[in-house]
């Protein structure tokens, strides 16, 4: 029975369900077929009784396709994971009170010195903002607590889950594998069993697409419990049968076919090994020898482009063809702003990729804009967001930027006025290919392009204070910044402006965690054992000595994901040399004609 029928079935009979779909499958045409079949079910009975549908979405890209698939149906509610757990919970001020303040305790019992106690005597009320973290004097939950406070909301008030299953007797969870585990909880530990007959809860997604390290993953043990049932979608609509049979060999719960009314394209599939390394020497350092073997595995990459661009391939901007790197260092190095990653990675460690590639630090803004995160929307308030304005001639974007930066008063309707912002514009242009980010940063400022925002006040007043009288942790803190300023004003300010082109998909270069959903027409997978050892090891994965079970189920979906973006041909890239072991599987996988 096609899995469509499946899910229809389990719908007629009161059944919640999760479907487990593959790769390419069409899952998200599955749960628009499913969220039509209901409302043709049920549609009138919802409106009599004033109840809708809830699609709940991990992005909000995601969101705003099935709400146009939909055609803005009034009967279904679609939203982010955060929209609706907080629309959720929002109206019961007096327990969110009580739930954010034990949070506040637990944490205070960690860091006594950060958090203070009892804040239940002093907020009045409870309110939800997209910053990362909560300001709890100031009653304001952030983006990772408010995951917290929903579970603890579901779990401690049975009033709220019956309210929500009268509310929304369909909720359906596109992404499941990424979802959070107490939302989870929240729904299948407590929602559901409560109303078993008033509810069905639906889960889309796919346990070897797990690459995010805050995700669920699988929904096995409540299948294994009959909680819900499981559901398999067995049809790739993306691949080619060369890339279809290998991701077949990779994973064992789902063996994909390609649907019979779609055209059959063979395509090919390569692993590249590269052995051409000398041998570590006696007494030589891990990381001396590794350093050693940067040039030539460059050399080993330039070959291979070439060799494919031969073959037909494109790598130039906006291309059909993309190449999937696993370390951002290295795709920040491709890209042309590697000396900026790397002055962003010593000051913030791990963080240093959200403060640079997800420009949530607010000098990172000033350059390159920023993310809204309740609406994945580009904030373009950026200096080469300016710049891109004026090169597309988009004198209104010019006009709006400046406006609401406060920095300009103007009519770009008259000639003088015109004429003073594109002189001022055009040695921006120019300074910006040569000069430093300082340079950039102090022309903007003095001449009104635009306008500090408060988080760089804030951190220019920062490194600003004096030394003397501050204890000793943040004055280490604030001696941290001062470095990280210094060093990242002295850049070329050329790098950011590769930055911007790498935010904007203007390169061909991609980290594999930022491909998933997206396909291309070929596919160059680079890994490299020495980029992200504490994460991914793909020897090990290959060979199954891994010990470390979470690195290796990260490193299997990582591998898995990349190689199913490739619609026609996929080519695999070793940089680090895989031994006899990992050869062998490969080999099983990939055939031994398809080895190099």
């Amino acid at each position: 029975m096609e899995a469509i029928n499946q899910i229809k079935e389990k719908i007629e009979t009161q059944r919640s369900y999760v479907l487990e779909a593959g790769a390419g499958s069409g899952k998200t045409y599955a749960l628009i077929q499913t969220i039509n079949y209901i409302l043709e079910l049920k549609g009138k009975s919802l409106q009599l009784k004033n109840q809708k549908i809830v699609c709940i979405t991990y992005t909000n890209v995601a969101k705003n396709e099935i709400i146009e698939r939909l055609e803005n149906n009034p009967l279904v509610l679609v939203s982010t994971i955060h929209e609706f757990l907080w629309d959720c919970i929002k109206s019961y001020n007096k327990q969110l009170i009580i739930e954010f303040d034990a949070i506040n305790t637990i944490y205070h019992e960690t860091k006594p010195d950060k958090y203070s106690l009892m804040l239940i005597e002093r907020i009045i009320t409870v309110e939800y903002n997209d910053r990362a973290y909560s300001d709890f004097e100031n009653g304001k939950v952030g983006h990772d607590d408010l995951i917290n406070l929903a579970n603890r909301m579901f779990s401690n008030h049975n009033l709220l889950t019956t309210i929500l299953a009268s509310k929304h007797p369909y909720i359906l969870v596109d992404e499941y594998q990424d979802t959070a585990p107490e939302t989870i909880y929240s729904l299948l530990d407590f929602l559901l069993p409560r109303n078993k007959e008033k509810i069905v809860i639906g889960f889309y997604g796919d346990s070897h697409q797990k690459i995010y390290n805050t995700g669920i993953g699988s929904l096995h043990a409540y299948v294994d419990a009959k909680t819900i049932d499981i559901i398999t979608k067995l049809e790739n609509y993306r691949s080619s049968q060369s890339v279809i049979g290998l991701l077949n060999n990779v994973r064992t719960n789902i063996k994909q076919v390609i649907p019979d009314d779609i055209k059959k394209i063979e395509g090919s599939i390569q692993f590249i090994n590269c052995t051409n390394y000398p041998d570590k020497t006696t007494g030589q350092k891990v990381k001396e020898y590794e350093d050693s073997l940067v040039p030539i595995k460059n050399a080993n990459y330039d070959t291979l482009i070439t060799e494919l661009e031969k073959k037909g391939w494109n790598f130039g901007p906006e291309s059909e063809d993309k190449i999937l790197i696993i370390a951002n260092s290295r795709v920040a190095k491709r890209g042309g702003f590697g000396n900026l990653y790397s002055i962003y990675s010593r000051r913030y460690g791990l963080g240093g990729n959200d403060a640079l590639l997800k420009r949530e630090n607010p000098i990172t803004a000033f350059f390159v804009g920023s993310m809204d995160k309740k609406t994945s929307n580009e904030r373009r308030t950026g200096i080469e967001h300016l710049v891109s304005f004026f090169e597309e001639n988009s004198y209104s974007d010019i006009v709006n930027l400046l406006k609401r930066n406060g920095t300009q008063s103007i009519n770009l309707k008259k000639h003088p006025d015109k004429k003073v912002i594109t002189d001022k514009i055009e040695e921006l242009i120019t300074i910006r290919k040569s000069k430093t980010v300082k340079d950039v940063f102090d022309f903007a400022i003095d001449n009104k392009l635009a306008m500090l925002s408060t988080g760089v006040i804030k951190f220019l007043d920062r490194i600003n204070t004096p030394l003397d009288s501050i204890e000793d942790e943040l004055k280490i803190r604030i001696e941290k910044d001062i470095i990280f300023h210094n060093a990242l004003m002295a850049m070329p300010y050329s790098e950011f402006i590769n930055l911007f082109k790498h935010t904007q998909n203007q390169n061909v270069f991609s980290t594999k965690h930022g491909t998933k959903g997206e396909e291309y027409r070929n596919v160059l997978v680079v890994i490299d054992d020495t980029s992200w050892k504490g994460q991914y090891n793909f020897e090990n994965y290959f060979n199954d000595t891994d010990d470390n079970i979470d690195r290796k189920e990260r490193t299997k979906n990582l591998f898995y994901v990349s190689c199913s973006r490739a619609k026609e041909n996929l080519v695999v890239l070793a940089l680090s040399k895989m031994g006899n072991e990992a050869m062998s599987t490969i080999q099983n996988w990939f055939g031994k004609n398809n080895i190099k």
